[in-house]
C-alpha cells in the first residue's frame, strides 16, 4: 500500500516538474518583445495625441459658442481650426486602428487591445 502511494506521489511530482519545464521551454525571443514594446509605445503615443485633439476640439466648440457674432473673421478662423482638428482626429483614429492591426499581425503575445 505504501509503495503504491509512494509511486503515485512520485508520478505526480514528476508530471508537475515536466509541466514547469514545458513552460520554461517556451523561449521568448528578445527581438520580438522589443518590437512589441516599440509598437505598443507608438500606439500609446498616438492615443495620447487623439486625446489631446479631442480636448482641443471641445475647447474650440466652447470658443465658437462664446464668440461674438459680430466678429466674423474670428468665427471663420475657429471654424477652419475645427475642420482641421476633425481631419487630424480622423487620421489619428485611422492610424491607431492600423497600428492595432499591425500589433496583432506581428504576433505580439499577451496583448489586449
Amino acid at each position: 500500500m505504501r509503495s503504491i502511494l509512494l509511486l503515485c506521489a512520485t508520478f505526480l511530482t514528476l508530471s508537475s516538474i515536466a509541466q514547469v519545464q514545458g513552460v520554461r521551454d517556451i523561449i521568448k525571443d528578445p527581438t520580438v518583445s522589443k518590437r512589441c514594446k516599440a509598437l505598443i509605445n507608438e500606439r500609446n503615443e498616438k492615443i495620447q495625441t487623439k486625446q489631446k485633439i479631442n480636448s482641443l476640439l471641445q475647447r474650440n466648440y466652447k470658443l465658437i459658442k462664446l464668440a461674438n457674432k459680430k466678429k466674423i473673421l474670428a468665427i471663420k478662423r475657429l471654424e477652419l481650426t475645427k475642420s482641421t482638428l476633425k481631419n487630424n482626429l480622423r487620421l489619428t483614429r485611422y492610424r491607431i486602428k492600423t497600428m492595432e492591426e499591425n500589433i496583432v499581425r506581428k504576433g505580439c503575445p499577451g496583448i489586449s487591445i
